[in-house]
């Protein structure tokens, strides 16, 4: 079997498990500034339109078909993309117009304005997201009020294990804290120093699966004061404890500790 017909058969399953749930992926085809794509329950790409393929760099949608961003993003920004597609599936809520740095790949780092939508089968259970990517460049109405928060939001994402605090991320931006927080929860769907938990949460999974560092040592690298403060900011973020996220991400790496995921990860 050829990889497109292997692709194209993935796809073909994961649309007859939803019924008719796709058939608005051809509108979404047809729209040249806006990127469509959508995962299967284990984040697997099932639907890209040509906007995401440009992203991508692909010339074909099968050339995504039931793969995963880990196979086109560095690690850690792959992982911080299936985290919001695991938070949508878990709490079953559609995340709206956040803004999201996405490198094209061989490309630029662009900023989007992205929502995130559970996808249900026939049965009403979650089987997977949906996304939808706006180009803040392209985006009328909002793209100055995103100019304006760049400098905070690049700051941030740079420096989100130091500790940051909501007046120096406004000073960046010429506004008052009070604005400034205003128009970033606007504009990202939460608070300043919720997203900041967020990037700093997403850095702790990865150190918990790439090192064998303790959940305090890790709290305390990632910008948290203590463990305990890192536990609940976990355990809110993920539904679980540190440790059993540890434990269950090894276990599905078929490994038996971190020294064999770091020599997986060596190899070329």
């Amino acid at each position: 079997m050829t990889p497109q017909l292997q692709a194209q058969r993935f796809q073909q399953a994961f649309i007859d498990r939803m019924g008719d749930g796709l058939q608005l992926s051809a509108l979404f085809g047809t729209l040249p500034m806006i990127a469509f794509l959508a995962k299967d329950k284990e984040s697997r790409f099932v639907c890209a339109n040509a906007r995401t393929l440009k992203i991508f760099n692909l010339e074909h949608e099968w050339q995504m078909l039931g793969k995963r961003d880990r196979d086109f993003f560095p690690r850690e920004l792959a992982a911080s993309f299936v985290d919001e597609d695991r938070r949508v599936m878990r709490t079953g809520k559609t995340r709206t117009y956040y803004s999201q740095m996405v490198p094209d790949i061989n490309g630029p780092l662009n900023w989007y304005v992205v929502s995130v939508a559970p996808l249900r089968d026939a049965r009403g259970r979650t089987c997977g997201v949906a996304i939808v990517l706006y180009d803040m460049h392209e985006v009328g109405g909002v793209t100055h009020h995103f100019q304006q928060l760049e400098p905070a939001l690049r700051d941030l994402h740079a420096r989100f294990r130091e500790p940051i605090e909501t007046r120096q991320l406004a000073a960046l931006t010429h506004l008052s804290e009070r604005q400034f927080t205003r128009l970033f929860s606007k504009l990202t769907g939460e608070t300043p120093m919720r997203y900041l938990i967020r990037q700093r949460i997403r850095a702790a999974c990865q150190d918990l699966i790439a090192t064998d560092h303790t959940a305090g040592a890790i709290a305390l690298d990632c910008g948290f004061y203590d463990q305990s403060a890192f536990t609940r900011a976990f355990r809110a973020q993920t539904g679980q404890t540190p440790s059993a996220y540890r434990r269950r991400h090894l276990v599905g790496l078929g490994v038996r500790g971190v020294g064999a995921v770091r020599a997986e990860r060596r190899r070329p």
